[in-house]
């Protein structure tokens, strides 16, 4: 891995000089045309090929050998929304896998009883009573943590809020307070704990988010817009990460759920339900912990899903929607012709 490194480095540092001497020498002596262009596109096609031969390389490696789990012990996984559902979960396995979790929720009855029931396996486990929507109380909490000098290592945004009615039958106060907590509460908590982790150069972001941030829903309008939000939040991020060599030991994951049974959203009732059922809290926290200890960019449950939706929307928009109602045969969009 360091011979990698140092020869990634050294091929950094070869391109940068040559961008130098092609910026002081070659652009002034044969102007920004003609052959000037020569030198340029002769190194970024080498770099292209060398990139996508790389990739392919490593893609294959990573089948034959798949990549040893990252350990926890040591981490600092901050998890909102922790309790209950999904979040409780993932406090607890953390906890199991040797890191330090910080619970935060806007319950604290039950956010007190997953600290609780950490502490009682032997794990360490701090708990905050807070209401994610309010950036005020993000700030003041992510400082006071500072303060006791808890650095926080992973954070798992994971609180969100959903309720289905069409468009025309919700409140402006009710469609604000799901963008609040769907999207801007990530954020706050990622405002919050981006910046140490930058300084120490080291760190993890993972986001919670749905299928509905990969495909459109009937009866979700805001819910839809919050969640495609995100996944444009933690894309952004994880670009701007990758572009800033400082910040390269930091990770994202994006995790798109859809057949989760955590009682927040109503049963699939989709056209292929025996295929592949609901899973619990416990085993989706489980394939997340998993693909966050190998550091993967996307999480999908399941695991065909992200792949069949972007094979999906690359059809014209009325052949997506006929497939669209073939699957969902019991929506009312069945009985619709485009």
């Amino acid at each position: 891995m360091n011979r990698r490194n140092r020869l990634v480095r050294f091929v950094g540092i070869l391109a940068r000089k040559f961008r130098v001497i092609e910026e002081v020498w070659i652009l002034p002596w044969w102007g920004s045309g003609g052959l000037a262009a020569i030198p340029l596109m002769t190194l970024d096609t080498l770099v292209l090929v060398v990139k996508l031969f790389s990739t392919c390389t490593m893609a294959v490696v990573k089948v034959l050998i798949p990549p040893a789990l990252k350990s926890l012990h040591g981490e600092t996984v901050l998890i909102t929304g922790a309790a209950g559902g999904i979040g409780r979960e993932l406090a607890l396995q953390f906890a199991e896998l040797g890191a330090t979790v910080i619970c935060w929720d806007k319950d604290a009855r039950r956010n007190n009883a997953v600290v609780d029931e950490i502490r009682l396996k032997d794990g360490e486990s701090y708990g905050f009573t807070i209401d994610l929507a309010e950036r005020e109380q993000v700030i003041c909490v992510a400082t006071q943590m500072r303060r006791q000098q808890t650095e926080v290592s992973m954070v798992v945004s994971n609180a969100g809020a959903s309720f289905c009615a069409p468009i025309n039958h919700l409140r402006q106060e009710s469609i604000a307070k799901l963008i609040e907590i769907n999207l801007l509460a990530h954020f706050w908590v990622i405002q919050a704990f981006l910046p140490a982790m930058i300084e120490r150069r080291h760190g993890h972001i993972i986001a919670i988010n749905s299928s509905a941030g990969l495909m459109p829903c009937a009866d979700m309008i805001p819910y839809c817009a919050a969640k495609f939000g995100l996944r444009g939040l933690m894309d952004s991020i994880t670009e701007e990460l990758r572009l800033d060599t400082w910040t390269k030991n930091i990770n994202t994951t994006s995790v798109y759920l859809a057949t989760v049974a955590t009682g927040f959203y109503p049963q699939p009732s989709h056209r292929f339900t025996s295929w592949y059922s609901e899973i619990t809290a416990k085993e989706a926290a489980k394939i997340i912990i998993e693909g966050v200890r190998k550091n993967r960019k996307e999480i999908s449950i399941p695991s065909f899903m992200k792949s069949l939706i972007n094979l999906n929307n690359l059809m014209p928009y009325r052949i997506r929607i006929i497939f669209t109602d073939f699957f969902n045969f019991r929506h009312r969009g069945w009985f619709c012709f485009c």
